[in-house]
C-alpha cells in the first residue's frame, strides 16, 4: 500500500524559487553591521506649571496639565524663568 506520490517537477519550482529568494535576502536584512536610523536632535518644547514652577518634558504624563501654561524652548530658558525639572520626567 506504499504508493509513491507523483508530484510533477514544476510543482516545486515556485517553492525552490522562494526558499533560494529567501536565503540570498536573509543575510542582508538581518545583518549586524546594518545601519540603525539615528533619531532626529530637535529642541524638545517643555511645558511650566505656573502654580508649581515646575517644568515638564513631552512625555512627561503632567506635560499636559491644566496649569501647565508657561512654555519654553530650552531647558536653561525654563530654568531662567525660576522653573525647576519634573521629578518624574526629570528634563
Amino acid at each position: 500500500m506504499n504508493q509513491a506520490r507523483n508530484i510533477k517537477p514544476a510543482a516545486l519550482i515556485l517553492p525552490l524559487a522562494l526558499m533560494l529568494a529567501l536565503a540570498a535576502w536573509a543575510p542582508a536584512a538581518w545583518s549586524q553591521d546594518a545601519k540603525k536610523p539615528e533619531p532626529a536632535k530637535l529642541t524638545e518644547p517643555y511645558h511650566g506649571n505656573v502654580k508649581s514652577k515646575k517644568f515638564h518634558r513631552q512625555d512627561c504624563r503632567y506635560y499636559s496639565c491644566r496649569n501647565c501654561l508657561a512654555q519654553f524652548q530650552t531647558r536653561e530658558d525654563a530654568i531662567k524663568a525660576g522653573y525647576i525639572p519634573c521629578k518624574v520626567c526629570k528634563p
